[in-house]
């Protein structure tokens, strides 16, 4: 088996394959100079279709162990002092996403003065430009076919915003200036002015 470090940039050749340059050379042997030979590697990586084959993430931990040996964190050391100028890089990503109504989302900051919805929490904080933080959450979500009628957002502290989003919710229709929304099976209510 060879392996090497690469750079991150990918050249595009004539011929539409891709190709990456090597840092250092390829290697055959683990860190320690031993053969790296299928029989010495991890019983769960399969034996290699082809010569050519590339494993990338699937078996990336069994052939890291397999070639840095015990040894792996004085190699990655060392290996970073080779390279004390690695940057970062800037990829360009190109992201559709559906367009908020501003006026709506300024209208319920101001009408709540940037604090959280959520009862006993009202958490805001002072922003660098002198204003206050605030995140205005979509109950149905856009992407679903949410509306951007006032009805459907709420605005939210961070901590409870991110839990709209990660944890698992049911949000119950509102009732008089209170909405019942469990969160991990927790109960918790939105209270609206």
């Amino acid at each position: 088996m060879w392996w090497c470090f690469a750079k991150t940039n990918i050249t595009l050749r004539g011929d539409e394959t891709k190709e990456r340059a090597v840092i250092g050379k390829w290697n055959c042997n683990n860190i320690l100079g031993e053969p790296l030979e299928l029989e010495y590697l991890n019983e769960k990586i399969p034996k290699f279709p082809s010569p050519h084959t590339i494993y990338k993430l699937k078996y990336f931990q069994e052939i890291l162990e397999a070639i840095n040996t015990i040894e792996y964190q004085q190699i990655e050391d060392n290996f970073l002092e080779d390279y004390p100028e690695l940057k970062n890089e800037i990829e360009e990503v190109l992201i559709e996403r559906i367009k908020r109504v501003q006026k709506i989302v300024s209208k319920i900051k101001n009408k709540y003065n940037h604090c959280c919805q959520f009862e006993n929490c009202g958490f805001t904080f002072s922003k660098k430009n002198g204003g206050f933080y605030s995140g205005a959450h979509h109950l149905t979500l856009l992407s679903q076919e949410g509306s951007q009628d006032e009805n459907n957002v709420v605005l939210l502290c961070p901590n409870h915003h991110r839990m709209l989003h990660y944890a698992q919710v049911e949000i119950k229709d509102k009732e008089n200036n209170k909405r019942h929304v469990k969160i991990n099976g927790e109960n918790y209510f939105i209270i609206y002015k």
